[in-house]
């Protein structure tokens, strides 16, 4: 006596039943992560910055000017992939200012500046 037939696999409509779950869950899931991992370096680049600080007030501590000092490092993050270019745009005897800037790209609140009084700017 014959039960009946036993079927295996899935479906056509199955199967597109999950690839479109899927790519609905990719839609949500791959732009969130973009902008965490976006988040996450330019956190790395606010420390960065700081070092670089910390750098210019140990040179400004021997010297007692700034002029003549530099930072450790010209990217961040520094090991890795570079995504931020660290630079000192203005040094005076008694005054700096660092930024980073994005690699590649627009500051569009992704860029950081420091002066020596330590006033942070997300630009």
């Amino acid at each position: 006596m014959k039960l009946g037939r036993f079927v295996q696999g899935f479906s056509l409509i199955e199967l597109m039943i999950t690839v479109a779950i899927i790519g609905i869950i990719s839609a949500i899931a791959i732009p969130s992560y973009q902008s965490y991992v976006a988040d996450s370096y330019l956190n790395q680049a606010v420390v960065d910055v700081k070092v670089c600080a910390m750098d210019l007030e140990r040179f400004y501590g021997n010297d007692f000017t700034y002029v003549g000092g530099s930072c450790a490092s010209a990217f961040s993050p520094t090991s890795g992939t570079a995504h931020y270019n660290l630079s000192v745009v203005s040094l005076s005897t008694t005054s700096y200012t660092i930024e980073a800037e994005l690699v590649s790209g627009t500051c569009s609140s992704n860029c950081v500046r420091l002066n020596q009084a330590g006033t942070q700017t997300i630009y």
